[in-house]
């Protein structure tokens, strides 16, 4: 007479329950920056000089996908931009969420502006992001004055 051992069951039945609890398992993260993202501001444009309508916001996160907080993120533009600044600082600490955001007062010059965040001095392409924005001319009211009416009081 043969007996049976219970470990080939016993097998099976714990493959069969951790195969079942696999996609639920969450990992608790790391908490190192993994991520760089731009999250909102790109594409905007403005009067050359004039601050932007919004703010440039950036989303740095982890591994798992969570926010990192308390980490500096530096705000550059990528080629001289005479007139150009960030408020209130080109560095910003990322909040409790993982989110920094700055203002940008546009340059003097006309046309496109590139802006940059990076995480560290020198960050891989991981944790860079980039804006495009825009400066544009004051528009000329026809009358050789830009931004003023064309007729003057008493016309």
């Amino acid at each position: 007479m043969r007996t049976s051992s219970p470990f080939p069951v016993l097998s099976l039945i714990l493959t069969t329950l951790l195969t079942g609890c696999g996609s639920d398992l969450t990992l608790p993260a790391d908490g190192s920056p993994a991520r760089l993202r731009a999250m909102s501001g790109s594409g905007q444009q403005a009067t050359v000089g004039t601050r932007l309508p919004e703010p440039l916001v950036v989303r740095l996160t982890d591994g798992a996908g969570l926010g990192v907080s308390g980490v500096a993120v530096d705000f550059r533009f990528t080629s001289d931009v005479p007139g150009a600044r960030f408020e209130p600082a080109t560095t910003v600490t990322t909040n409790d969420t993982g989110f920094a955001s700055v203002q940008v007062r546009l340059g003097t010059t006309p046309g496109d502006q590139t802006v940059e965040a990076a995480v560290g001095p020198g960050a891989s392409t991981g944790l860079l992001a980039t804006f495009g924005v825009t400066a544009v001319a004051p528009q000329d009211d026809g009358g050789g004055n830009p931004g003023k009416g064309k007729k003057g009081k008493g016309h």
